[in-house]
C-alpha cells in the first residue's frame, strides 16, 4: 500500500472548510436556532393534540410523500455529485476496474445463482412486498388486510398501519410502479442492493485508506461473507439496511474530502433516507459525529452545516412521528423488549458467531484483527470503523431476540459486514505488504486466493441449504401457491391470515377475522363472488394461538366447506376450501 498516497487521499488531510461556510454573524446563529426551536416546538404540539392512533392515521399518507421528496432530492444531489463521485472511476487503472467488475458480477450470480431464491422471514417478507405494492400504487404507508387485483385495478378496502419503518417498501413501491407488482421483482431487488452494498465498501474503503488495493480487498470479502450472500437472495429488509447505512457514512467520507456544498446537500439527502430502513439504523449517527471531530471539529462551527442538517431533520420528522406513534408497541415481547439481562448470553452466541467459522468466515475476522491492531498508521480511521462495527453489533446484545443462533435472527448481523470487511481488507493488504518485499512476493497473490477459495467452498453448502428455519410457513407459502392456481383469480376471494402474498400474485384476499368483525362484508364477498368464496387453512390456524384458531374455527363452523386442497406435514394441515352459506 503507498503510505504517501493513502494519507493525501484520506478525510483527515483535507482542506479545511472553505471560508463561506465558516461562522456568520450572531444574528444568523441565532436565526438557526430558532429555526431548530419552530421544527420543536411544532413537533410537540403535533404529537400534543393528537393520540398516537391519529397520527398513524396521518402518516398513512404523510410518509409516502415525505420519502418521495425525500427520494427525488438524493436524485438532484446525486447528478450535482456525479462528476467527483465518478472520478475515482475514470482515474482506475484497467486491471482494477476489472477486477471490481468480478467482483461485483461475482455478488450477483452468486446470490442469483447459488443462494436459494427464498423467503426466510415468514411473514414479514410478504407484508413488505404487499406495502410496496400499496405505496406504488395507491401512496399508502400500510399493509392490506381486504383488498382485490380485479380487470387489472388494484384497491384496499381496509389496510392497516406496519409498525416498521417504510424506506424499504417506499424502494419496493417505486420498482412496482415502474415495472409492476413481481414477487420476482423484490428477490433482484435484494441481488441489486448486495452488487451496490459492494461498490460502497469499496468506496468507503478508499475514502479512508485511499489504496485501490485495500479497496478490492474489502469489496471482495465483503461478497465472499456467506450471510451476505443468503440474504442477498431473499425479499428482506437487511441487504437494503446494510447498504443504506453504508451510504450515509460514504456521504459524510465524500463531504470531508471535497468540503463544498454540493457534497453537504448529499449528505443532507442521504442521511435521513438511511435511518428509515429499521429502527437501529440510527446508530450510525455516533458514527458520523465522532468522523466529524476527529477529522475537522470546526464543521460544527459552521452555519452552512446546521443549515442542511435542519433539512435533514425535516426529512426524517415522518420517521420521528412513526417512532413516537408505535412507541408502546409489544414488538412480540411480553416483558423487556430492550434489557442488560440478556446481554451474557447474547454476547456468547453473537460473539462466537465470528469465530467458529460455521456461519461467517473466521480468516475474514482474524483479517480484521490484523487491521485494526498492526502499525500505527490510520488512527482515526481504524477507530471509525471499529466504532461503527461495535455500534451496530452491540446494539443487539440488549434485545430480547439478538441471538444470532435465534431462528433466522442471524439477518440481524448483516448491518456488521461493511466495517468488518473494511478492516478485513486493511488487514490483508498489511500482510501483503509485509510479503512483499521478500522473496515469496510473486506467490502471494496466488496464496491469498487458494485460501478464500477454499474458505469460501467450505460454506457453499450452507449457502445453498434452505434450512429447517420457518418450514411450517414455508410449506404454507408452497402450498398456497399451488392453491391459487385451482381458482380463478379474479373472480374469487381467499379469506385467509395471509392476505398479503395473495393480493401480491395478484389474486383478491381478505382477512379470516373479517367474518368475525364484519358481517356485512362478508356478504357481500358471497354476493359478488357466489360460488367462489374460498377459506384458506394456513399456518396460523396451526399454531398454539386461541385467537387465531377460533378465527379459523368460526369459519369452519359457519359456512358449509368444500374441500379443494388439502395437505398435511407433521401432523400439520393446509388446505383450500370452497364456503357456502348453510
Amino acid at each position: 500500500m503507498n503510505t504517501k498516497s493513502s494519507e493525501s487521499a484520506s478525510p483527515t488531510e483535507s482542506a479545511s472548510f472553505p471560508p463561506k461556510m465558516e461562522n456568520g454573524s450572531l444574528k444568523v446563529w441565532f436565526i438557526i436556532l430558532l429555526a431548530f426551536s419552530v421544527v420543536a416546538a411544532a413537533f410537540i404540539v403535533y404529537v400534543t393534540a393528537f393520540d398516537p392512533s391519529v397520527i398513524r392515521l396521518h402518516l398513512v399518507r404523510l410518509i409516502p410523500l415525505w420519502l418521495e421528496i425525500n427520494f427525488a432530492l438524493i436524485l438532484i444531489a446525486l447528478s450535482v455529485n456525479f462528476k467527483t463521485l465518478y472520478s475515482l472511476f475514470t482515474t482506475m487503472e484497467k486491471p482494477h476496474k476489472y477486477c471490481l467488475a468480478a467482483i461485483i458480477l461475482f455478488a450477483f450470480t452468486s446470490a442469483f445463482f447459488i443462494a436459494p431464491k427464498v423467503h426466510r422471514i415468514f411473514f414479514d417478507e410478504n407484508i413488505y412486498l404487499n406495502i410496496g405494492q400499496n405505496m406504488g400504487y395507491l401512496g399508502k404507508a400500510s399493509m392490506c388486510n381486504d383488498g382485490d387485483n380485479t380487470y387489472g385495478v388494484y384497491k384496499c378496502a381496509a389496510d392497516e398501519f406496519n409498525k416498521q419503518p417504510y424506506a424499504y417498501p417506499f424502494i419496493l413501491g417505486m420498482v412496482f410502479r415502474l415495472a409492476g407488482n413481481s414477487e420476482d421483482l423484490g428477490f433482484l431487488l435484494n441481488n441489486l442492493f448486495f452488487c451496490m452494498s459492494a461498490v460502497v465498501v469499496f468506496l468507503i474503503s478508499h475514502h479512508l485508506f485511499g489504496d485501490i488495493r485495500t479497496s478490492l480487498f474489502s469489496a471482495l470479502i465483503y461478497v465472499l461473507i456467506p450471510h451476505n450472500i443468503i440474504w442477498g437472495n431473499t425479499t428482506a429488509v437487511e441487504p437494503s439496511t446494510a447498504l443504506f447505512t453504508g451510504m450515509a457514512l460514504l456521504a459524510l467520507l465524500h463531504f470531508l474530502k471535497e468540503r463544498n456544498t454540493r457534497a453537504l446537500f448529499l449528505l443532507s439527502a442521504v442521511l435521513p433516507f438511511s435511518l428509515q430502513f429499521r429502527f437501529e439504523s440510527v446508530l450510525i449517527l455516533p458514527a458520523m459525529l465522532l468522523s466529524i471531530l476527529l477529522y475537522d471539529g470546526k464543521i460544527l462551527k459552521s452555519k452552512a452545516f446546521y443549515w442542511f442538517m435542519l433539512l435533514s431533520l425535516m426529512l426524517v420528522l415522518a420517521h420521528v412521528l412513526q417512532l413516537y406513534s408505535v412507541r408502546s408497541e409489544s414488538w412480540g415481547a411480553s416483558g423487556d423488549k430492550l434489557s442488560l439481562s440478556f446481554m451474557l448470553k447474547n454476547l456468547s452466541s453473537n460473539a462466537i458467531f465470528y469465530l467458529d467459522n460455521r456461519r461467517f468466515p473466521t480468516v475474514f475476522t482474524i483479517l480484521s484483527a490484523i487491521g485494526i491492531f498492526y502499525k500505527r498508521d490510520f488512527l482515526k480511521e481504524r477507530l471509525v470503523t471499529v466504532t461503527w462495527f461495535l455500534l451496530l453489533w452491540g446494539v443487539f446484545l440488549a434485545f430480547y431476540a439478538g441471538s444470532y443462533d435465534f431462528g433466522q435472527d442471524v439477518r440481524y448481523s448483516l448491518v456488521s459486514y461493511m466495517p468488518i470487511s473494511v478492516l478485513a481488507g486493511l488487514g490483508l493488504c498489511r500482510i501483503e505488504n509485509i510479503i512483499k518485499d521478500t522473496k515469496f512476493s510473486k506467490y502471494a497473490l496466488t496464496v491469498f486466493a487458494i485460501i478464500l477459495f477454499i474458505d469460501f467452498s467450505v460454506h457453499l453448502p450452507s449457502i445453498r441449504a434452505e434450512g429447517e428455519e420457518a418450514w411450517e410457513c414455508r410449506i404454507d407459502y408452497s402450498q398456497a401457491k399451488k392453491m391459487l392456481s385451482m381458482v380463478d383469480k379474479e373472480n374469487s376471494v381467499i379469506l385467509t391470515q395471509n392476505p398479503s402474498m395473495f393480493l401480491l400474485w395478484g389474486a383478491n384476499a381478505a382477512q379470516t377475522s373479517t367474518l368475525n368483525y364484519n358481517l356485512d362484508r362478508m356478504n357481500y364477498f358471497f354476493d359478488r363472488y357466489g360460488q367462489n368464496v374460498y377459506f384458506h387453512y394456513n399456518y396460523w390456524c396451526n399454531v398454539d394461538d386461541p385467537v387465531q384458531k377460533k378465527f379459523c374455527q368460526d369459519i369452519l363452523n359457519t359456512y358449509d366447506c368444500e374441500k379443494i386442497s388439502y395437505y398435511t406435514e407433521q401432523h400439520r394441515i393446509f388446505a383450500l376450501y370452497r364456503l357456502k352459506r348453510k
